[in-house]
């Protein structure tokens, strides 16, 4: 039985909400060197966060898909670079989103967060859980940036979703 957007949905946010914006603990890959992987598994939802970083920059990207009795149903894609002292505001940006607003930005954080230190802002060009994308970035105070992802996603459920 084909599950539910709003149940895939569902699934997204208790993943998200319990994985990288939480600080968990990752996995290696054996066939993906380099990788670093977050799985979480729902009942019948399966969701793997996998990610690609490099000692030689500060570029990642990655994919996040969702399985629902091991058929794809979702998946997210993203890419860019962030520097080392952005990151944990960038994480707890994630978290706002995924853990205290449960709202979906486009797949990240909020359109708009700034601290004593830095501002986040989240470009969503298409903002559906079926169909989106849209460009983040962190910013120091001197509206310098340091960083951006972009990201990508659909549901993979038929168009009766």
């Amino acid at each position: 039985m084909q599950p539910t957007l709003q149940a895939v949905q569902d699934a997204f946010f208790e993943a998200m909400a319990a994985g990288w914006a939480q600080n968990v603990q990752k996995i290696k890959i054996q066939e993906l060197p380099g990788s670093k992987a977050i799985p979480f598994v729902l009942g019948d939802f399966r969701v793997l966060d996998t990610y690609f970083m490099t000692p030689l920059s500060d570029r990642s990207a990655g994919i996040t898909t969702i399985w629902h009795e091991d058929k794809p149903v979702w998946i997210m894609h993203y890419g860019g670079r962030y520097a080392k002292i952005a990151v944990p505001f960038l994480r707890s940006c994630l978290h706002r989103a995924y853990v205290d607003e449960h709202r979906f930005y486009g797949g990240r954080g909020p359109v708009f967060v700034r601290d004593e230190r830095f501002t986040y802002l989240n470009k969503i060009e298409l903002n559906d859980f079926a169909d989106f994308v849209g460009e983040e970035h962190v910013f120091d105070l001197n509206e310098q940036c340091l960083g951006h992802h972009w990201y990508r996603g659909m549901s993979l459920l038929g168009d009766n979703q």
